[in-house]
């Protein structure tokens, strides 16, 4: 991965040299003349291993009256918020991302809806940049008051670097597969006509509550969380023209 951290202005560089190097013999053409062309697709990927995570964290209550669902739930927000601080994270990395207050309703003898009761609810992001907290930061907010934890997603933060490596592999995908066409074809590539290409970003490696159920322990034991490889793609269309 060491080549990840080369230079993104180089991508245009590439691009330069490949074009220069087919277009060197290129003979002038008429207006109108039409082209022989050879569209080939060129795909690339690179991977990472993820060097931050993401977890939604919540606390939901539920209460008679208003003021009980809402002072209960401030009451183990904030111990969950200092537990996973004092668990190694600083507090500019425990965001909230979502605060809800609601009435929930019932049917009465007259058919018609009347409040029984008040849910709050209080989700957190904590972002993680040592892995090795990711299930101790689990374990101590469920612990601490929490009772969700809606997703656990890796990523990476080079992918701007990552995506040479990615391009770079899709266009020498797309220049072999070009000259194994014209060989066959008795053909010679002689410039190039048009240049697409398309670029993601590292796919992000979701778990959802579901997924995490599982592996939940209340015991003193920390929930094991490994991390995934993360990839990332590069995709270029190429029109090649051939010599007539």
């Amino acid at each position: 991965m060491g080549e990840l951290f080369m230079a993104k202005e180089k991508i245009l560089i590439f691009f330069l040299i490949l074009s220069a190097i087919l277009l060197a013999d290129v003979p002038a053409f008429a207006a109108g003349e039409e082209l022989s062309l050879l569209s080939v697709d060129g795909n690339g990927s690179v991977q990472a291993t993820p060097n931050k995570t993401t977890i939604e964290i919540g606390v939901s209550t539920n209460a008679k009256d208003a003021a009980t669902a809402q002072n209960e739930n401030a009451r183990l927000s904030v111990a969950v918020q200092n537990a996973v601080n004092k668990a190694g994270i600083d507090k500019k990395f425990i965001k909230t991302k979502n605060y809800s207050f609601r009435p929930t309703y019932s049917r009465n003898e007259r058919k018609e809806n009347e409040i029984v009761g008040y849910v709050v609810d209080n989700t957190v992001i904590v972002t993680v940049h040592d892995l090795e907290l990711v299930g101790k930061v689990i374990d101590t907010a469920l612990r601490n008051g929490a009772n969700r934890v809606n997703s656990l997603n890796f990523s990476a933060s080079n992918d701007e670097s990552a995506k040479k490596v990615a391009l770079n592999a899709a266009l020498a995908d797309a220049k072999s597969k070009a000259e194994i066409i014209a060989k066959g074809l008795g053909k010679k590539i002689i410039g190039i006509h048009r240049v697409s290409e398309s670029t993601g970003a590292f796919s992000a490696r979701s778990y959802n509550m579901v997924a995490l159920k599982a592996n939940f322990d209340m015991s003193e034991a920390t929930t094991p969380v490994e991390a995934p490889e993360l990839t990332l793609n590069a995709s270029v269309h190429i029109e090649f023209i051939l010599e007539k």
